[in-house]
């Protein structure tokens, strides 16, 4: 996914998305993403993950998200402790599924 964090094609359409359509984007990853690491597929959660660190990181980079620039940020560092670490923000799937789904 990294390329695509590069890709000017794909930067462009991804900024012309309002920011909701961005994070709605990110949230299915993402829940795609919990629904694999409860299964146990580590494999297919890490894809998932992937994917929306990659779309994370082009949100970053638009800059009518400036302003949200950290919010943005942290999730990215809530994501990683959440699928990679050791979970020390006590995220559950219930609080990624609130807040993503917010965006639907």
């Amino acid at each position: 996914m990294d390329r695509l964090e590069n890709d000017p094609q794909v930067l462009q359409e991804w900024f012309n998305m309002p920011i909701e359509l961005q994070i709605s984007n990110i949230g299915s990853e993402v829940l795609r993403a919990d629904r694999w690491k409860k299964r146990g597929n580590y494999k297919n959660m890490r894809s998932f993950y992937n994917a929306a660190i990659s779309f994370l990181r082009i949100a970053i980079k638009d800059p009518k998200n400036a302003a949200r620039r950290n919010e943005l940020e942290l999730c990215v560092d809530e994501l990683a402790d959440y699928f990679i670490g050791e979970n020390h923000w006590n995220t559950t799937s219930e609080t990624l599924e609130k807040y993503y789904n917010a965006f639907l």
